[in-house]
């Protein structure tokens, strides 16, 4: 048998995090590394659906505090983060499993770091179970009209 390893799905901010190294590269060093364009765009349901679909951990990359390229995009995930952590308390998840770092790394080289930390942490929680828990996604597109 396998030692659990556990499956982290990590969404940084493009302006702070690896933008002077290109996507293609940090996607072969980094498995389930998903690009946004702000942290602050990410939508609580992306995060949820993550964990829905088998994600142990997930780890948000957001710019330093006041350095937001949108103003106050980290400012705003901060916020969902401390509403998904009680979300997910509710469902007997800890919520440390879902981790929010700020700060900058042009190259990526911080962020396999960040990562095995968070996995070093979740193979101390052991799987996850997520059974009963419904993400309701919406498209955008089709609720302007």
């Amino acid at each position: 048998m396998q030692p659990y390893e556990p499956k982290i799905v990590c969404f940084s901010c493009c302006f702070g995090w690896g933008y002077l190294t290109g996507r293609d590269v940090l996607s072969v060093r980094i498995k389930n590394w998903i690009p946004v364009i702000c942290s602050g765009k990410l939508d609580s349901t992306h995060l949820l659906k993550a964990f829905k679909e088998g994600a142990d951990g997930v780890l948000i990359l957001g710019c330093p505090d006041g350095d937001c390229h949108f103003q106050d995009g980290n400012y705003q995930t901060r916020k969902k983060v401390h509403l998904l952590h009680k979300i997910l308390s509710s469902y007997g998840i800890d919520p440390r499993r879902l981790r929010m770092e700020l700060g900058t790394d042009p190259d990526g080289d911080t962020i396999t770091k960040l990562i095995e930390n968070l996995a070093r942490e979740l193979r101390q929680l052991g799987p996850i179970r997520v059974d009963g828990m419904q993400v309701e996604t919406t498209d955008r597109a089709d609720s302007r009209g």
